[in-house]
C-alpha cells in the first residue's frame, strides 16, 4: 500500500499562480487560501478545472465549476461560494447531474431553465414565444438525439419562413439551453456550437411623415384602450416594449412630468429618468383615472406571472393593418421617435439621455452631460415636431433648450 500523500499547501490563487501549476505523473488538487473549499485539478495532460469540493448529505462532492480558461480566479470564487451555499441549504447537485445525464428531453431542460433562470429573465416572454413557435416540436427528443445537421436543417427552416434575424434568435436559444445542460452535468457536445448565422441587414426602419399621420390615424381608431395607449406612449416616449410594459405608478410623477424607470426595467441595468412630453402626460392622467384603487400597473394584465402586460399583440396587427404598414416592429415606433428628435434640431447627446444609451462623443461626453431641463425641452420637441409631421403642419426650426439653459 502506497504511502498516503502529504496535503499540499494552500495557494492564493491568481491568473499567474494557476498558470505556474505543472502537471505530474498523477492528478492532483491544489486548494485556496480565501475559498476555502475552492480547488484546482491539474491533470496529467496539463489541463486544469475549478472544482468545489465540500460534504453532501454526508458524502464528499467534487462539483466542477467550469476550466481555468473559462473562468478567473475570482468568478470560479464567486460560483464556488452560491453553490456552496447551495448545498448548505439542502441541494445535492451530484444528484442533479446524474438526473441530467439520464436522458433529459429538451421540453424537460427547457423546464429546468425558466425555473432557474425564469425569475430574473426580463426576455423570458420573449424566449417562450420563440420557443414554442420554433423549438416546442422538439420538446421530446433526447438532447442526444439532436445533431448539427438537424440544427442547420431547423434553422434554414426558420430562416426560409420567419426571416434570418428570427433565425438567428432561435439559434442563440438552442445554444444556451445546451450550454446550460453542459454546466448542469450533461455530458454531449453543443450541436450548435460552429453552426453559422444568417448575416443581418442593419435595422434602420423608422416611419416616413405619411406613415407616421396612418399610424396615429390607425391609434386613434383602435377600440382597445390598452393597446390604443401602449402603442401612442411608446412612440411618444422613445421607450423600448418591455421597460413600457412593467412601468409602475408609484414610478411615474404626472406633477413633474417625468418617469423614474428602476435599473431591473432598463436592459443596460442602470435607472433612467424619461421626461413625459404632455401628449403623454395627457395618454396617462386619463389611464389613472380609470385605474383600479390602488393599482400597481400602469398596463396591468391580471392572471398572468408578472401581473402587468407584455405589450399588445393583437392590437399592434389591427393597428398595422388599418394603417397599412408592413415590416414594422414595435422597437421602430423607438427610432421613429430618435429620428424626428433629430431632424427637429434636438441635440444627439440628448437623444441618448432619453434612451438610455452610452453617451456619444468620447471621454469628454462623459463629463460634459446635458441637464435633465435640456433633456425635457429636447422630448416637449420631438412629440411636438412628430405630431406635427404627421399632421402635415411641421416646420424644422432651431432647437431651443430651456430658459436660462446654454
Amino acid at each position: 500500500m502506497s504511502p498516503r500523500r502529504a496535503p499540499r499547501p494552500r495557494v492564493a490563487f491568481t491568473k499567474p499562480r494557476v498558470a505556474e501549476l505543472q502537471p505530474e505523473a498523477e492528478r492532483y488538487y491544489v486548494y485556496d487560501q480565501a475559498q476555502r473549499r475552492l480547488a484546482v485539478l491539474v491533470m496529467p495532460s496539463g489541463a486544469k478545472s475549478w472544482y468545489l469540493v465540500k460534504k453532501s448529505r454526508g458524502r464528499l462532492e467534487r462539483l466542477r465549476l467550469g476550466t481555468v480558461d473559462d473562468l478567473s480566479p475570482e468568478l470560479a470564487r464567486k460560483r464556488a461560494g452560491i453553490l456552496a451555499g447551495q448545498v448548505d441549504m439542502g441541494r445535492s447537485p451530484t444528484a442533479e447531474r446524474r438526473a441530467i445525464r439520464a436522458e433529459m428531453t429538451l421540453a424537460a431542460l427547457w423546464t429546468e431553465f425558466k425555473k432557474r433562470h425564469g425569475p430574473r429573465k426580463r426576455s423570458l416572454s420573449t424566449d417562450e414565444t420563440r420557443y414554442a413557435k420554433h423549438l416546442a416540436a422538439w420538446g421530446s427528443r433526447k438532447l442526444s438525439s439532436i445533431d448539427r445537421p438537424a440544427v442547420i436543417r431547423l434553422l434554414d427552416t426558420i430562416t426560409s419562413h420567419s426571416g434570418p434575424g428570427a433565425a438567428n434568435r432561435v439559434r442563440a436559444l438552442l445554444h444556451t439551453l445546451f450550454e446550460k445542460a453542459r454546466e448542469w452535468g450533461a455530458d454531449l457536445h453543443n450541436p450548435v456550437a460552429g453552426t453559422p448565422r444568417n448575416r443581418e441587414q442593419s435595422k434602420a426602419r423608422y416611419l416616413s411623415a405619411d406613415e407616421l399621420r396612418r399610424f396615429l390615424d390607425a391609434c386613434e381608431a383602435e377600440h382597445d384602450d390598452e393597446a390604443r395607449d401602449f402603442l401612442r406612449l411608446l412612440l411618444f416616449t422613445g421607450a423600448r416594449r418591455g421597460s413600457l410594459a412593467a412601468a409602475r405608478w408609484r414610478d411615474v410623477s404626472l406633477k413633474d412630468a417625468l418617469w423614474r424607470i428602476p435599473a431591473e426595467s432598463m436592459k443596460a441595468g442602470r435607472p433612467l429618468e424619461v421626461p413625459l412630453a404632455p401628449a403623454a402626460v395627457a395618454i396617462l392622467r386619463e389611464r389613472e383615472q380609470h385605474a383600479a384603487p390602488g393599482a400597481v400597473w400602469i398596463f396591468p394584465a391580471p392572471g398572468t406571472t408578472s401581473g402587468h402586460t407584455n405589450g399588445p399583440r393583437a392590437g399592434w396587427v389591427r393597428v398595422l393593418t388599418s394603417a397599412k404598414l408592413a415590416e414594422v416592429t414595435q422597437h421602430d415606433l423607438r427610432r421613429t421617435f430618435a429620428t424626428y428628435a433629430l431632424e427637429a434640431g434636438v441635440p444627439l447627446p440628448h437623444i441618448a439621455a432619453v434612451l438610455g444609451h452610452t453617451p456619444v462623443g468620447g471621454v469628454t461626453a462623459v463629463y460634459a452631460r446635458p441637464t435633465p431641463a435640456q433633456v425635457k425641452a429636447g422630448v416637449v420637441r420631438a412629440v411636438e415636431y412628430l405630431v406635427a409631421v404627421a399632421h402635415g403642419s411641421a416646420e424644422v426650426i432651431p432647437f431651443r433648450p430651456a430658459a436660462g439653459q446654454p
